[in-house]
């Protein structure tokens, strides 16, 4: 019965997609959680009951609590039904014109200015951990450890490192632009090749400095959505080479990460030569590695199930919200753990202290669960649902090929998902810090820049553009 509902979950989302794409529906932001939704919340279960504590994480939660039942299956069934419904109550024409009628699009001069500003950001501050952590190669050397917890950086302006990762949205927004010029016809220059190779290359040193898999994974999925917005089709085998690279590294960046990545790749690889046993085994490690990330949301949502309401108190999470924003070491201030603290005792067994580097959340459903119990937590998810439709309208570009507008659209869905995932407000603000900045900035550079006198011929005729107009954008 209990898979019979994940299944009927799953076909209900991939006819509804289905549907809207046969009407000429565009990849939006409903697309995204209709794809989020199918994995997380009907294939990830499937699995879970399928294979058991293979695919997951949280072994002590699924230990203790199982897989679920038909009831866990029900109310996430009817959370996505209510979902959809939220977001397909039909806003007034007024409201719906209104705005989409004030907004302007992102203009590529601006944007290349903003992308190669965060870069010169990005380098300096990656030069400053370089130089703590010893050199180069130290940094990705000890990202395993420092990730762990097990090398701890002694200085109270280590929150610089979150700002690190304007290196990978660097990258990320030059992209952007470059898809932007190719869609208007706009020459792509030298310059912009060798930019865009430097920004690639301190993207990826970012990346393996963190020890992470959604560092490399959040930029090559945005990549894609950026250029599929404005028009653009991947060949076949394109596409399947971006699957097959996310899959790796969403399978042995898990693997990778916990250890020292550039002693124990060229292992992995040597693996792989030997013998075909070999190299079943590392797939099936992959596969079960990506399989565990994913399955984390699904086992605390289960784990909610059996908590009894407010048994970690009433939005707890959120209490000292505007302080822990704060970097702690600067202000001298312990930062308190709270529901956090207390879930991940709960959900991994042991005692959790506010020193720890890993913790584990509630995620959206459990979260609302354990504060609202069921009718709050289905009302609410019609409310998100109304709130994701507002979320779609006011950031979807009015012109479809402006591309730098299609990445701050997807960067703020990206964020709604990251929420969505963990249930925690302060994740959404700080671990996406740079996003917000970095639209900002845009946001300012482009109202600078419409304000200059050699902007306002291009401007004023954008009503038909031509190419000398977009050159001079």
């Amino acid at each position: 019965m209990t898979l019979a509902i994940y299944i009927i979950l799953g076909l209900l989302i991939a006819g509804l997609e289905f549907r809207r794409r046969s009407i000429g529906r565009p990849i939006d932001a409903m697309t995204a959680f209709n794809c989020y939704y199918l994995v997380l919340y009907s294939l990830v279960p499937i699995n879970v009951l399928c294979l058991g504590d293979n695919v997951v994480r949280l072994k002590y939660a699924y230990e203790i609590f199982g897989a679920g039942n038909e009831y866990t299956a029900l109310a996430l069934l009817f959370s996505y039904v209510l979902f959809c419904l939220g977001y397909w109550l039909k806003s007034s024409n007024r409201s719906e014109a209104a705005i989409h009628g004030g907004r302007n699009y992102l203009l590529l001069s601006p944007s290349a200015y903003v992308a190669k500003v965060i870069f010169c950001l990005g380098i300096l501050l990656t030069a400053i951990y370089v130089v703590q952590m010893g050199g180069i190669m130290e940094v990705i050397h000890r990202a395993s450890e420092v990730r762990g917890g097990e090398f701890v950086i002694e200085s109270k302006y280590i929150f610089y490192r979150h700002f690190s990762q304007f290196s990978a949205d660097a990258f990320v927004l030059f992209c952007a632009v470059l898809i932007g010029k190719n869609v208007r016809k706009i020459k792509i220059t030298v310059a912009d090749r060798v930019f865009l190779v430097c920004a690639l290359v301190f993207f990826v040193y970012y990346a393996l400095s963190t020890g992470g898999r959604r560092p490399f994974i959040y930029p090559i999925i945005l990549c894609f959505l950026v250029y599929t917005s404005v028009g653009g089709r991947l060949k076949p085998k394109f596409a399947v080479a971006a699957l097959v690279l996310i899959f790796v590294f969403a399978g042995l960046g898990s693997l990778i990460g916990v250890v020292d990545p550039v002693a124990n790749a060229p292992l992995l690889v040597e693996m792989t030569r030997d013998n075909d046993a070999n190299r079943w085994a590392l797939l099936e490690t992959t596969y079960n590695n990506a399989s565990q990330g994913l399955a984390d949301s699904f086992m605390e949502f289960v784990g909610a199930q059996k908590v009894s309401l407010w048994q970690f108190g009433f939005l707890t999470d959120i209490v000292n919200l505007p302080r822990d924003f704060f970097p702690s070491q600067l202000f001298g201030f312990t930062r308190t753990r709270h529901m956090y603290g207390q879930v991940s005792e709960y959900l991994l067994g042991h005692a959790f202290y506010d020193d720890d580097p890993y913790g584990v959340p509630l995620g959206l459903h459990g979260y609302l669960l354990v504060n609202f119990g069921y009718v709050g937590m289905f009302a609410l998810f019609f409310v998100l649902g109304l709130f994701y439709k507002w979320i779609h309208l006011r950031y979807k570009p009015a012109e479809r090929k402006d591309a730098v507008g299609w990445l701050a659209y997807w960067w703020v869905v990206l964020a709604f998902f990251v929420y969505f995932r963990e249930g925690v407000l302060l994740f959404v603000i700080k671990e996406q810090l740079t996003w917000w900045i970095t639209i900002g900035l845009l946001l300012h550079y482009q109202a600078s820049w419409r304000g200059s006198p050699r902007s306002s011929a291009a401007i004023g005729g954008f009503g038909s553009i031509s190419t000398k107009q977009i050159n001079q954008t």
